[in-house]
């Protein structure tokens, strides 16, 4: 399957979750509010005149925006027949709220889940978040039952506390009808501090030792933000390279945020592998300056 997208919409930074790698940091609080209504339809007409026939909107928690159900009717309406929800669980816990949306054509959700049982509820610095998110994957199985081309995708950032028990949590994910998972190496912390990264990123070489646990219990996992040159050629299908979207679709946020914030260096110029590659995420170099990367 080519995971190709026509666009993703970012509604903006509410958020229910506090979680401290969120790269939009204090701008959750900062601007609480979405889009405009009238603004967001443009892009959906904008883009199905151009053939574009996958959407997804996300970004802060899309299911917080009242106006999301009309734009899944009006991004139905126009044709497209991708249409995707980004999410942190916590609404669709409420199976008659989810199943609202399934009913309008929704055809994929994106659920990110960030460990297991309380360090989860640690990340996100949500009390009782994993019960929700438990909840959620309960109704998605009962929807995948009756709907079994539906896509659910899970989406894990890997941080200092949860990078060596990450297999916990893909154990406890495999007994669920998952498509595939990701694991997110950290990017376009722009707005966090060099103590605030340095808190926050694993190192490849230390989390190479853990991805042989995490993949045999789930083959269907892809790493983003991996350089090529870091995990062993048996897992290269594994690796996914970041997406490209359409900046347009971020309205102010482009200024500072590049979606594809990695960079290859001066020992990539030689690798065989380099278009294949994403390179090294910017923000990485910074606190790991003298690790070495080389094919």
């Amino acid at each position: 399957m080519e995971w190709l997208w026509g666009l993703e919409i970012f509604l903006w930074y509410a958020c229910e979750q506090k979680c401290n790698f969120c790269f939009q940091k204090d701008l959750r609080y900062d601007e609480p509010k979405f889009l405009n209504k009238e603004y967001v339809n443009w892009l959906i007409l904008k883009w199905s005149s151009e053939w574009k026939k996958s959407i997804i909107f996300s970004w802060g928690e899309a299911t917080l925006d009242k106006n999301l159900l009309h734009y899944v009717q009006f991004a139905k309406s126009l044709w497209f027949n991708d249409i995707r929800i980004h999410t942190n669980w916590l609404t669709f816990a409420n199976k008659d709220f989810l199943d609202w949306f399934i009913k309008e054509w929704v055809t994929a959700v994106i659920l990110s889940i960030h460990w297991y049982k309380v360090v989860h509820d640690i990340l996100v610095k949500k009390e009782w978040a994993f019960l929700k998110v438990q909840q959620t994957l309960l109704n998605l199985r009962e929807i995948k039952k009756s709907n079994p081309d539906f896509v659910i995708d899970t989406n894990t950032v890997i941080t200092k506390l949860n990078y060596k028990t990450l297999a916990s949590l893909f154990k406890f994910l495999s007994y669920f009808p998952i498509t595939r998972s990701q694991i997110v190496q950290l990017y376009s912390l722009n707005l966090f501090s060099a103590q605030e990264k340095k808190g926050l990123y694993v190192s490849y070489d230390d989390f190479w030792k853990y991805i042989w646990k995490i993949l045999e219990l789930n083959s269907q996992i892809t790493f983003e933000n991996f350089p090529l040159c870091k995990v062993n050629n048996q897992y290269w299908t594994n690796i996914l390279q970041r997406q490209k979207y359409d900046n347009e679709a971020y309205w102010n946020m482009w200024i500072w945020f590049e979606e594809s914030d990695c960079m290859h260096i001066d020992s990539c110029k030689q690798c065989p592998e380099k278009s294949n590659c994403t390179g090294i995420p910017k923000d990485y170099l910074d606190i790991f300056p003298s690790e070495i990367f080389k094919l």
